[in-house]
């Protein structure tokens, strides 16, 4: 029998909240603490076993860990929203909310719109972030790694976040962009300041110096927006500024948060998360020597791994009516975690999908991109750098180890899982 949530209006408490006889495993639930940031995925089969759908106080989101639930909710965009998807982490102070009240608010992020804004808004960056373009960005992803990789190949050991997945994936999207490679670092800093404000939970004293980086990567943005619109390049930039829907081009509005929350911030964190556990997971399942000798397993591999330990691990939804999933019934409202690493693993989506299988005759259709109308722009490009970054590195290092007892730095946001560290040694040849 479902479990009913009762309306705000018939119980003075917001319209999330469960009352009375309810799932109760998802409070243990911390995204950002403790054993849950180490390794989510016992915790995800309890609740896929136990209480599929469970509410979180502390996120005051309700918990969706079975695959086929998350799915009916991804589907059904006229019933659940993306509109909280950017207003989710930080309580924020009011200095910051002063200090970004002078910037852009996060609205025209594809990432938190519904249609049919997203559909035109969508159309337009599709057409730009071509199949053609993604492949052209080809020879300069394999330059660079060669470039990365050959500064640590000799010495026998690297950080392998540090010196490889954390600058590839910036340099590149900044290519595509036509930004200069010299500000990769500063974009990096707003990026994550952008990405802290809305995913994470920041202390009060560090709020306002992060809302301050935001509105400088706002102006630094519009200044590229000008730049363009007097003198166009071959990117991806003055694309976005010249191309017109039905006669309307975009607005500064929309360019802001396009060119810098769309692509420059989203478009390299996940990518670098992704490497790193790519590359770890090769270690901890003694297949590093095998994608070394077979290099056509390694984009197999990856969709396995992206599968089996998902680096996007949530996205969230709010609920457009009252609704059921997975037999609890929600009000209007209802905000929802949909754990695409807990659906992931689901014994729905393929057999044993605990376990690690490269030899699947066909990897299943994970979550780790998401799916429907919000599927991840950067997919190809993200898989494209994972790939190509990969074969060069089981190329170069031969028989590497993970540095034992080391601290990978692991942290976590409502969404994206990543680690600071991988440090691993190998054998040199003389």
């Amino acid at each position: 029998m479902p479990v009913t949530v009762q309306k705000q209006e018939e119980t003075g408490v917001p319209a999330h909240a469960p009352t009375g006889r309810c799932p109760h495993l998802g409070a243990q639930y911390n995204p950002f603490a403790g054993p849950h940031v180490d390794n989510p995925h016992p915790f995800f089969e309890r609740l896929r076993q136990e209480e599929p759908v469970s509410f979180n106080p502390m996120l005051g989101m309700w918990l969706v860990s079975r695959h086929d639930d998350i799915l009916q909710v991804l589907k059904e965009t006229t019933r659940f929203s993306n509109r909280d998807m950017l207003v989710s982490g930080t309580q924020l102070t009011e200095e910051a909310k002063n200090i970004l009240s002078q910037g852009f608010p996060t609205a025209h992020v594809l990432l938190g719109m519904d249609p049919p804004d997203h559909t035109r808004l969508r159309r337009l960056m599709n057409r730009g972030f071509t199949a053609q373009r993604i492949a052209g960005m080809e020879p300069f992803i394999e330059k660079m790694a060669r470039e990365l990789i050959g500064r640590f190949a000799k010495d026998g050991h690297a950080d392998l976040v540090e010196q490889l997945a954390y600058p590839l994936p910036a340099h590149v999207i900044l290519g595509v962009m036509g930004v200069p490679q010299e500000d990769v670092w500063k974009i990096k800093k707003w990026s994550a300041d952008w990405q802290s404000l809305t995913f994470e939970h920041v202390p009060a004293e560090k709020q306002a110096e992060m809302a301050r980086g935001v509105l400088e990567f706002q102006r630094y943005c519009v200044n590229l927006i000008e730049e363009r619109r007097k003198a166009p390049r071959e990117d991806l930039t003055s694309y976005l500024v010249e191309v017109e829907a039905d006669g309307e081009a975009l607005s500064v509005h929309e360019l802001v948060m396009a060119i810098g929350a769309s692509f420059l911030s989203a478009g390299h964190e996940s990518t670098t998360a992704l490497m790193a556990n790519t590359w770890k997971l090769a270690l901890e399942h003694g297949l590093w020597g095998r994608l070394r000798e077979d290099p056509e397993l390694i984009p197999k591999f990856i969709e396995e791994g992206s599968r089996f330990d998902s680096v996007q691990h949530a996205m969230i939804r709010t609920a457009l009516e009252d609704v059921e999933v997975g037999g609890i019934q929600l009000p209007k409202g209802s905000r929802l975690l949909l754990l695409y690493a807990a659906g992931s693993r689901d014994e729905s989506l393929c057999p044993h999908a605990n376990k690690l299988d490269v030899d699947r005759e066909k990897p299943p259709q994970h979550l780790t991109y998401g799916r429907g109308i919000h599927f991840c722009l950067g997919a190809p490009l993200a898989r494209l750098q994972t790939q190509i970054t990969t074969r060069l590195l089981v190329e170069a290092v031969g028989n590497p180890r993970l540095v034992p007892h080391q601290d990978y730095g692991t942290w976590q946001s409502i969404v994206l899982r990543q680690m600071r560290h991988l440090k691993v040694e190998w054998d040199v040849t003389p």
